[in-house]
């Protein structure tokens, strides 16, 4: 009897701890990359703006987060896959970034350990931040399983890279597909190697900075009416205003670079976002919708409430014994709007008054 009661006892706390098991993952359970309809998803692209400083990340993470972003973007990368030990910098990476540092020397300095990544996404999923990188490479996309992202980025640069788009294409990931420097046959292509995944295309000119005159956010509706596909817009323009615009033209997806300052040396950080501009760019992404309302000719309940402080009402400019004629120089329209309206002029311009009205009193019905 003993014993049958002791197994019944365990399998009531068995029971019970599956059941709060399945409560606690149901819990911890969330959904990556949530798009809603009416609002961008917004993603702060650290990318390599950290300087391959671990705390400089983190502090960039919390300060993506309080900025109103939804996710942080990071780069994976082998320096050796993406320059030679000699290989030239562009004339904008020379502008901004350190003279006597070659090109491969910058980015191998910028490259981040396993752990550390694994403790960035970590940090960023405590934030309620969806933590995306894009791969570079084939021992990028090794790392990225180890780290488990929440989304996948294809750069530009491998939009042609057929065999990393095949790899990266057998994760069961959201996969973001930047189109900068791609031709029509280009983006088709890689959209092709994609079927049946869950793709965003992302118009992107692979100038840093961009100029405004070559931005071209129409594009963003030409890639959404070709590919059937949800568009964005990855900015390299200075400032905001191509953000918001693309946000206007209904983009799902703005990826702007990120900073703390704007002023660093690097290769980023001019073209960024700092704080300040991230929460411009997040607060119109929320209220852009409520900016635009429904188009109502009529105004709102609410407005209609002050035209009793901002309206006018019909006031005697001198006094105007009864039988004299109301005219019009005998009158003056000032606030508030509570008294005979001002719109009500032609009612009584003629009219022979009813009652006595001194100076700089309003009219009201008895004197009508």
């Amino acid at each position: 009897m003993n014993g049958f009661i002791l197994t019944f006892d365990n399998l009531i706390y068995k029971l019970y701890y599956i059941k709060i098991n399945i409560l606690f993952k149901r819990e911890k359970k969330k959904v990556v990359m949530k798009i809603k309809n009416n609002i961008s998803y917004i993603i702060a692209e650290i990318g390599i703006n950290h300087e391959g400083n671990f705390n400089l990340a983190k502090k960039s993470i919390k300060s993506a987060s309080l900025s109103g972003a939804n996710a942080v973007k990071l780069q994976l990368f082998n320096p050796k896959t993406l320059a030679q030990k000699k290989s030239a910098k562009t004339n904008d990476q020379k502008k901004r970034t350190a003279k006597k540092e070659t090109l491969f020397q910058m980015l191998k300095r910028m490259t981040l350990s396993l752990n550390q990544l694994k403790k960035l996404k970590k940090y960023a999923k405590s934030l309620s931040l969806d933590f995306i990188c894009s791969v570079f490479d084939e021992e990028s996309f090794y790392l990225s399983k180890k780290i488990g992202l929440d989304a996948y980025k294809i750069a530009s640069s491998d939009l042609t890279d057929l065999k990393l788009i095949n790899q990266i294409k057998k994760i069961n990931k959201p996969i973001i597909l930047s189109t900068g420097m791609g031709s029509y046959k280009e983006i088709k292509n890689a959209v092709k190697i994609l079927k049946g995944k869950k793709v965003y295309l992302l118009h992107c000119v692979s100038l840093y900075p961009c100029p405004v005159n070559l931005i071209n956010l129409q594009r963003i509706k030409s890639l959404s009416k070709k590919f059937k596909l949800p568009t964005g817009y990855s900015d390299h323009s200075l400032g905001v205003n191509a953000c918001l615009m693309a946000i206007m033209m209904g983009s799902k997806i703005i990826e702007k670079h990120f900073t703390l300052n704007k002023t660093w040396i690097g290769a980023d950080h001019e073209l960024s976002a700092d704080p300040e501009d991230m929460k411009i760019i997040c607060s119109f992404s929320k209220n852009y919708k409520k900016l635009c309302g429904k188009g109502a000719i009529e105004p709102s309940n609410k407005e209609k409430k002050m035209r009793r402080f901002f309206r006018k009402s019909l006031f005697a400019k001198k006094s105007i014994q009864i039988g004299e004629k109301i005219t019009v120089e005998k009158i003056e329209a000032r606030r508030p709007g509570i008294y005979f309206k001002s719109e009500n002029l032609q009612k009584i311009i003629n009219k022979k008054i009813k009652q006595n009205i001194l100076k700089d009193q309003p009219f009201t019905k008895k004197h009508i």
